[in-house]
Protein backbone atom coordinates (compact mmCIF):
# COMPACT_ATOMS: atom_id res chain seq x y z
CA UNK A 1 0.00 0.00 0.00
CA UNK A 2 1.35 3.38 -1.01
CA UNK A 3 0.90 6.21 1.48
CA UNK A 4 1.31 9.79 0.38
CA UNK A 5 2.40 12.63 2.58
CA UNK A 6 0.98 16.01 1.64
CA UNK A 7 3.24 18.96 2.34
CA UNK A 8 1.89 22.51 2.32
CA UNK A 9 3.07 25.67 4.03
CA UNK A 10 1.54 28.86 5.36
CA UNK A 11 3.39 32.18 5.05
CA UNK A 12 1.73 34.93 7.05
CA UNK A 13 2.67 38.57 6.91
CA UNK A 14 2.26 40.79 9.96
CA UNK A 15 -0.57 39.35 12.01
CA UNK A 16 -1.96 41.55 14.76
CA UNK A 17 -0.71 39.96 17.98
CA UNK A 18 1.20 40.97 21.08
CA UNK A 19 4.40 40.42 19.07
CA UNK A 20 3.43 43.01 16.45
CA UNK A 21 2.51 45.41 19.24
CA UNK A 22 6.03 44.91 20.60
CA UNK A 23 7.56 45.34 17.13
CA UNK A 24 5.66 48.59 16.73
CA UNK A 25 7.03 49.91 20.00
CA UNK A 26 10.56 48.61 19.39
CA UNK A 27 10.87 50.13 15.92
CA UNK A 28 9.07 53.34 16.71
CA UNK A 29 6.54 52.70 13.94
CA UNK A 30 2.90 53.29 14.74
CA UNK A 31 0.27 50.67 14.07
CA UNK A 32 -1.05 52.96 11.36
CA UNK A 33 2.34 52.89 9.63
CA UNK A 34 2.43 49.09 9.86
CA UNK A 35 -1.13 48.89 8.49
CA UNK A 36 -0.23 51.16 5.57
CA UNK A 37 2.55 48.76 4.55
CA UNK A 38 -0.15 46.41 3.22
CA UNK A 39 -2.24 46.97 0.09
CA UNK A 40 -5.34 45.94 2.05
CA UNK A 41 -4.55 48.68 4.57
CA UNK A 42 -4.35 46.55 7.68
CA UNK A 43 -2.48 43.74 9.38
CA UNK A 44 -3.95 40.27 9.33
CA UNK A 45 -6.00 38.69 12.08
CA UNK A 46 -5.13 35.43 13.81
CA UNK A 47 -8.48 34.00 12.70
CA UNK A 48 -7.52 34.54 9.06
CA UNK A 49 -4.46 32.33 9.46
CA UNK A 50 -6.45 29.82 11.50
CA UNK A 51 -8.95 29.42 8.66
CA UNK A 52 -6.13 28.36 6.32
CA UNK A 53 -4.82 25.89 8.92
CA UNK A 54 -8.29 24.38 9.36
CA UNK A 55 -8.66 24.07 5.58
CA UNK A 56 -5.32 22.28 5.22
CA UNK A 57 -6.14 19.94 8.11
CA UNK A 58 -9.54 19.05 6.64
CA UNK A 59 -10.62 16.59 3.98
CA UNK A 60 -11.52 19.60 1.83
CA UNK A 61 -7.82 19.94 0.97
CA UNK A 62 -7.32 16.26 0.11
CA UNK A 63 -5.97 17.10 -3.37
CA UNK A 64 -3.77 19.99 -2.19
CA UNK A 65 -0.05 19.37 -1.90
CA UNK A 66 3.10 21.36 -2.53
CA UNK A 67 1.19 24.61 -2.03
CA UNK A 68 2.38 27.78 -0.37
CA UNK A 69 -0.43 29.78 1.19
CA UNK A 70 0.64 33.41 1.47
CA UNK A 71 -1.56 35.32 3.89
CA UNK A 72 -0.05 38.79 3.82
CA UNK A 73 -2.68 41.26 2.68
CA UNK A 74 -1.06 41.55 -0.74
CA UNK A 75 2.39 42.64 0.45
CA UNK A 76 4.27 40.19 -1.78
CA UNK A 77 2.05 41.03 -4.75
CA UNK A 78 3.43 44.56 -4.99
Amino acid sequence: MVRWVRVNSIHPGYIETAMTNYASEATGRTKEELNNAYPLGRMGKTEEVAHAVVFLASDESSFTTGAEFVIDGGATAR
